[in-house]
């Protein structure tokens, strides 16, 4: 697999197309390979945004879907469950940001079907995988790595479940995350501070099998786990989480 982090241009809010950012900054993109994209650069060309004089408490509230009171904070962390992920003050961020509040993208799978229709018309390609990505905290462990949000044009999850291990046993529980995985090691490659590399180019990918319909809505369902239904949600003691309040309309352009 090779991984290549793209340097671009500096991004303002609304200050240019998607597809045109993309026009300037991609000059390949060979068949079978894998575009990352970083959340917040999505966010800034869409103008989720707010000003520093909003209260971050109240946005992020608003932006998540299950937030943790003030009250059983340490360290000052924000633990927010957002776009199915647990993602620190739901996504938002103040990091080259260029004076705002950089909120999470508004619908992240629309956006990656929409990258996924640019690369296959303007590079004449068929099969191509598109990864948006974030940073996220894992519990015990410290600093950041990356998560998918959305993907789109490949299979999210191996399935080896029924098959056998080395030695002939039939494998029950196992299935292997390739969004995940790719978009670790895409955020790695980004860098968390002045690197300006939000898209990375990952190309030689085993282990993926690319797919026009991809995901589907019942992959969809199967990769993104309920609250209800996922093995680490006691650990989130859920009597301690509040919902979020309706979401904020917070866009420039």
């Amino acid at each position: 697999m090779r991984i290549t982090a793209i340097k671009t241009e500096k991004v303002l809010p609304c200050s240019t197309a998607l597809t045109a950012f993309l026009d300037r900054s991609l000059q390949k993109f060979p068949e079978r390979s894998v575009l990352a994209i970083s959340a917040k650069v999505i966010s800034l060309i869409e103008g989720r945004v707010a000003p520093l004089t909003e209260k971050k408490e109240a946005l992020l509230q608003h932006e998540a879907d299950y937030f943790l009171p003030k009250k059983f904070r340490k360290s000052g962390a924000t633990g927010t469950i957002t776009h199915h992920a647990f993602i620190g003050a739901s996504g938002i961020d103040e990091s080259n940001a260029a004076g705002h509040f950089v909120l999470l993208p508004q619908d992240v799978q629309k956006t990656a079907h929409t990258l996924y229709r640019y690369l296959q018309k303007r590079f004449g390609i068929q099969e191509c995988g598109v990864i948006i990505t974030d940073s996220h905290s894992t519990p015990f462990r410290r600093g950041a790595s990356g998560i998918a949000l959305s993907y789109r044009g490949f299979q999210g999850l191996r399935d080896y479940r029924g098959t056998p291990d080395i030695f002939g046993r039939k494998l029950v529980m196992e299935q292997a995350n390739i969004v995940d995985g790719l978009a670790a090691a895409a955020v790695l490659a980004m860098g968390e501070g002045n690197e300006q590399t939000p898209l990375v180019l990952i190309e030689d990918v085993s282990h993926i099998t690319y797919q026009a319909n991809a995901p589907t809505k019942k992959e969809l369902g199967e990769f993104f786990v309920s609250l209800e239904d996922d093995i680490f949600a006691p650990l989130f003691n859920l009597k301690r989480l509040k919902k979020g309040g309706k979401k904020l309309e917070k866009k420039l352009c």
